[in-house]
């Protein structure tokens, strides 16, 4: 089983593998403020940067404009990854892909299929190897009921495995017990289970790796920190 190292200092040491296997689509849970956004981005700026890897982000809720800005803080030049064609910001509101990539094959509509299409469309264009969606709490808003959510997300993981890309997808945990003794049917459906709190009275933030198929893992909650570089576990 092949290592994909996720640009995060501290957490690939929690894999025997030293990393997430490769072709592994993993829910990141989180509440508000746990920094699951920046874990996703890092994750694919590094993968770039670093390992050569391409990415595609879908985001449902920022614009690819006001991401951008905002990782600029941490010195995430994104939009000269994307001249690279190294990275996509997929707009999965209006389906506006960003970068020089051929837009006809863009298809209108706001729902789950033409996701997967565009999205699919996306890792042909640029032969990306990580994927983050972001977040599976606002695309469920738009199937009719829970088998028709169920089933569509079964396809999204499926055709992620297909393309052999190592993906995170990220969701708002509905409580403090999600991840933890609550376990939502999506969390079953995916390769791992990576979980992200704020402690709201210390203001400590915790990682914990509640499953991770291909390698064994470290149990544990582990403290990290979000630093002007990104998210950095602490010893």
């Amino acid at each position: 089983m092949e290592a994909v190292r996720t640009g995060i200092p501290g957490l690939d040491a929690l894999f025997t593998l030293q990393g997430f296997p490769r072709g592994n689509t993993i829910l990141l849970i989180g509440g508000p403020g746990s920094g699951k956004s920046i874990f996703g981005m890092q994750y694919l700026y590094y993968g770039a940067v670093e390992y050569d890897e391409p990415g595609v982000y879908v985001t449902f809720e920022e614009t690819p404009e006001k991401i951008r800005r905002n990782m600029l803080a941490f010195g995430w030049n994104l939009e000269a990854l994307e001249k690279e064609e190294k990275l996509i910001l997929m707009d999965a509101v209006t389906y506006r892909i960003s970068g020089d990539v051929d837009e006809e094959t863009l298809r209108s509509g706001l729902d789950v299929d033409n996701l997967i299409a565009n999205l699919d469309d996306a890792v042909s264009a640029i032969g990306a190897e990580r994927v983050v969606i972001d977040s599976l709490s606002v695309m469920g808003l738009y199937a009719q009921d829970e088998f028709e959510k169920r089933t569509k997300l079964l396809r999204l993981s499926n055709l992620l495995s297909m393309r052999r890309v190592t993906s995170l997808v990220i969701t708002e945990a509905g409580s403090e017990e999600i991840g933890v003794r609550e376990f939502p049917v999506e969390t079953f459906m995916f390769d791992g289970v990576i979980t992200l709190r704020l402690d709201t009275e210390t203001q400590e933030r915790k990682i914990s790796i509640r499953k991770m198929r291909g390698t064994k893992h470290v149990l544990g909650s582990f403290k990290f920190t979000i630093t002007d570089r990104g998210i950095e576990l602490t010893p």
